[in-house]
């Protein structure tokens, strides 16, 4: 395999989701913060270090490749295999690149024809635990994550799905600053729906919303709304809110926002240059919170053609330096507690909604199967 990194359509993906395991359970209650991890245990730690440096790493130098399925762009992949090759420089990066449930029915198609190229898959939440929940993620976990030494965020380890939760990003309005003043700063996610100023707004196509048809941010906010705060939200406002036909856009990009393209987003990323103030745009948390992800979750296929050169890679994206270039760059909040994110992309800094763990993926599932079959926003 060559170098390059094989490119794939990118355009949005609308998706059925099949989920393998159990029934939806309840939402759970608004919870800010995840519970503690596990007490880590140094004779593990060391055991695993052993076999790490004594048959791991060499076999992966040996095998010298490692093919990662993600939707990581361009800057992001770049800059991700650059930094491993620093640190590993016998064992060749190859991306191949699409939309979380792309690459994931792609892994499902070659490992069901016993062709399978996939060797680490990286992207979202739902998208990460699907392979998990479809049987093809090796329940592998990396070294750095049973290190005594190290403090995390959040339990690294997705404890249903075996999954790394490497980053979490935090979600919420973002505004341009100078299209909106501040006195017209919706306080709820009802002015939304209900304050003329907004109302117009969206009916004009200046209001954004991630499509929630597709496994990605739009959905969390819509299972927030929908399930965890039903009560003062529910099903009412999310047919109000599709009622009114905000634009919907594939990805979650917000750079129109920055340009004044348009007034406000919903469900768009918070960038590094945001922070910097060298774009008219804020964030807000309209009551009941923010969403958050944990995002990019990393896997090592099951079966990989290059095991130990995929789980060297995927330890790699625990490190401390991968953590701090991820920051920079980003504004990614790393699990690391020994890194220290921006406060804007910081989830300990908002008032969440809900933790966007494997019990609340897989709800999250099912509410994205019923905004597909409800077809609100089929527009």
């Amino acid at each position: 395999m060559t170098s390059g990194r094989w490119a794939v359509a990118v355009a949005g993906l609308l998706v059925s989701v099949v989920v393998v395991g159990l029934a939806p359970e309840r939402p759970r209650a608004q919870q800010s913060r995840p519970a503690a991890a596990a007490a880590p245990d140094p004779a593990k730690f060391q055991a695993a270090m052993a076999e790490w440096k004594g048959k791991i790493v060499p076999a992966a130098k040996k095998e010298g490749e490692v093919i990662w399925y993600s939707c990581a762009q361009a800057t992001e992949a770049e800059g991700t295999i650059r930094l491993f090759n620093k640190v590993y420089p016998d064992i060749q990066v190859s991306q191949v690149l699409g939309p979380g449930y792309q690459m994931v029915e792609k892994i499902s198609t070659e490992a069901a024809a016993g062709r399978l190229q996939a060797d680490v898959y990286q992207c979202g939440g739902q998208s990460g635990r699907t392979v998990s929940w479809r049987g093809l993620a090796d329940e592998f976990t990396p070294p750095t994550a049973l290190d005594p030494s190290v403090k995390w965020r959040w339990p690294v380890m997705n404890a249903e799905t075996k999954l790394a939760g490497v980053f979490a990003s935090v979600s919420g309005l973002n505004i341009n600053t100078k299209l909106v003043p501040p006195e017209k700063y919706p306080k709820s996610y009802w002015d939304l729906v209900r304050d003329p100023y907004w109302v117009d707004l969206i009916k004009r196509k200046r209001v954004a919303f991630t499509d929630p048809r597709i496994a990605n941010i739009g959905v969390y906010h819509t299972y927030g709304l929908k399930e965890v705060n039903a009560k003062d939200f529910g099903e009412p406002w999310v047919r109000e809110f599709a009622g009114l036909k905000p634009k919907l856009l594939g990805f979650n990009e917000s750079g129109e926002v920055a340009r004044g393209e348009l007034h406000a987003m919903l469900g768009g990323p918070w960038r590094v240059e945001y922070n910097l103030g060298t774009v008219p745009i804020t964030k807000i948390c309209l009551e009941p919170g923010c969403v958050s992800t944990q995002s990019p979750l990393f896997a090592v296929v099951k079966g990989a053609p290059h095991p130990n050169a995929a789980k060297v890679f995927v330890d790699f994206t625990l490190s401390k330096d991968y953590a701090e270039w991820r920051v920079q760059s980003f504004g990614n909040t790393p699990a690391r507690a020994d890194v220290t994110p921006r406060p804007l992309d910081d989830p300990g800094k908002h008032k969440l909604q809900f933790q966007g763990d494997d019990r609340a993926e897989r709800q999250i599932t099912e509410v994205l199967k019923w905004v597909i079959a409800s077809k609100l926003f089929d527009y």
